[in-house]
């Protein structure tokens, strides 16, 4: 069975740090990798199998909207997690529109998260 990936898309990179540690810790055997920008995320996503895309969507722009679009599109049996600290209605609306169905909001327990990743991941090998 070959390597989970996670890829975590977030503009504050001391937060996508933790996030990765905590994860790294947490999923032993995953390779959690980051990513400051969408278009840096999508370039990942092109070069590299990607199974779950966590993402801090930006909502002054709608990069974030856009990789989700193109994920669905062109990868779509990557999961996509949100993990926000701009948590809105608002956002949550966009988000179930764009057919994301995890969604957290930051701040956030580093093993809930973790929990909620092993699961999204236990889905994925139970359904392979």
């Amino acid at each position: 069975m070959s390597t989970a990936k996670i890829l975590i898309v977030d503009s504050d990179p001391a937060a996508a740090l933790v996030t990765q540690h905590g994860l790294q810790r947490l999923q032993p055997g995953t390779e959690v990798t980051t990513a400051i920008s969408a278009g840096a995320a999508w370039l990942s996503c092109l070069h590299d199998s990607v199974d779950l895309l966590i993402i801090d969507p930006n909502p002054a722009n709608s990069a974030s909207s856009a990789l989700i679009k193109a994920l669905r599109a062109d990868r779509p049996n990557t999961d996509v997690l949100v993990l926000t600290a701009y948590d809105t209605p608002r956002l949550r609306a966009q988000m179930r529109a764009l057919g994301v169905s995890h969604y957290l909001a930051k701040p956030v327990d580093l093993r809930e998260l973790g929990q909620q990743v092993g699961l999204l991941m236990e889905q994925r090998t139970g359904t392979h």
